[in-house]
């Protein structure tokens, strides 16, 4: 596989809980990104005890955690689904009881990751130097698949 810049990838997101289906839900894009970071985490616990080999430390997993964070320049377009995406943090509905739950699509070139979210952060900058800017948050809340492309 060669090269990609992050330009080459999508993010797209469907206002939803978590355990709805996927082919149900309605991916918008959210457009006019700079910076998509995705991370997973594997919490740990010690086994490390009295005999373990050559006093080195052991561990286990026991649970994965998986992270998003993106920031773009804002845009009050209806075709970038910025405010769309904000209302539903800022104040979330009965259709996702009240939580910012919402699911993502990743789209990289060579894989898509799937799965739902809680939205933890949205925020907004406003320089009188530069363009306005946004950027946001969001933790799994369960299973995040990950296809090949």
């Amino acid at each position: 596989m060669s090269a990609f810049s992050g330009r080459d990838v999508a993010v797209e997101f469907a206002i939803g809980v978590e355990t709805a289906t996927v082919g149900a839900l309605t991916f918008k894009n959210l457009g006019m990104m700079r910076t998509k970071s995705f991370k997973v985490s594997w919490e740990t616990i010690d086994t490390t005890a009295d005999d373990s080999p050559e006093f080195t430390k052991t561990s286990l997993v026991s649970f994965k955690s998986v992270e998003f964070s993106g920031d773009g320049v804002s845009y009050d377009d209806a075709v970038y689904n910025q405010s769309e995406l904000e209302a539903h943090i800022h104040v979330p509905g009965s259709t996702t009881q009240n939580q910012p739950k919402i699911w993502l699509r990743l789209t990289f070139p060579d894989a898509v990751f799937v799965g739902p979210f809680i939205a933890t952060e949205w925020s907004r900058d406003a320089s009188y130097t530069d363009a306005g800017t946004w950027s946001m948050a969001a933790s799994s809340n369960g299973a995040i698949t990950r296809t090949a492309v």
